[in-house]
């Protein structure tokens, strides 16, 4: 598909829906953006605001880089950069287009970037959960507009992507044959080709604890050692204290399911 339908004019994020069952793929506009406070991402607050630095300079024509998200499930990389991204697109005057392409379909990324180059906006391509195993080829498409060749890159467009790999490959086998591959070693290069890489973590306790005050509107020290103690068990059972853990155990325990 080399031609999208889109009105950019008036709406600002699209998702590519790929071809199915006949149908052929397509941009879908996001007609309700999201709004997500960024005071509730514990912790995060310099890879906030490095994001939301790149993505301004950006948009002054500055320089500005390809972005990676990475790190532990659930620790807040996608729903920080929709929230960051959302800030951007809900301010009325933004020149600021975001398109989500979901790994499954990233053979179209030439052809879309051919498409938005040519456009008046600046575009933020986004794909989530980014990752490749050692038979997966589909890297290719998104290497071919990192790298560019010999036209150059197209200036009106960055790619960011989250990722619970580091180097974005599925560690499927033993670690001391992960470079006997010139493929394996060219998929861990893609990472290199994200100047801004940041790492997201578990949070400690008292990290875990504070957000989860945060989702129950109350200061911390108001939380009381019992509901305290019920938030730590909680996240032991699940294998992890992170953003998301911490709102799954404060919604289930507001409809009164962890009493």
């Amino acid at each position: 598909m080399k031609h999208f339908d889109t009105d950019f004019d008036t709406l600002k994020a699209y998702i590519y829906r790929g071809e199915f069952e006949g149908y052929g793929g397509f941009l879908r506009p996001i007609k309700e953006l999201e709004t997500i406070d960024l005071s509730y991402f514990v912790g995060i607050d310099d890879i906030i605001k490095a994001v939301q630095s790149n993505t301004q300079s950006f948009l002054d024509n500055s320089q500005a880089s390809n972005v990676l998200l990475w790190g532990a499930r659930g620790c807040g990389k996608s729903s920080s950069m929709r929230a960051v991204l959302c800030d951007f697109l809900h301010r009325e005057d933004t020149l600021l287009r975001v398109i989500e392409v979901p790994k499954s379909s990233l053979a179209i990324l030439p052809h879309l970037v051919d498409f938005l180059r040519e456009q008046p906006y600046k575009f933020i391509i986004v794909c989530d959960d980014l990752s490749f195993g050692r038979a997966d080829e589909s890297y290719k498409a998104l290497k071919s507009i990192l790298d560019g060749g010999f036209e150059a890159q197209a200036q009106n467009i960055l790619f960011y992507a989250t990722s619970n790999m580091r180097h974005l490959l599925l560690e499927e086998y033993a670690q001391d044959t992960m470079h006997l591959s010139d493929m394996q070693d060219e998929i861990i290069s893609l990472s290199d080709r994200f100047g801004i890489c940041l790492g997201f973590y578990t949070l400690g306790s008292a990290e875990y604890i504070n957000l989860v005050a945060r989702y129950l509107g109350i200061q911390p020290h108001s939380l009381d050692s019992v509901l305290r103690q019920k938030a730590l068990n909680y996240a032991t059972q699940k294998g992890s204290k992170n953003p998301r853990i911490a709102k799954e155990f404060v919604k289930l325990y507001q409809n009164g399911i962890l009493c």
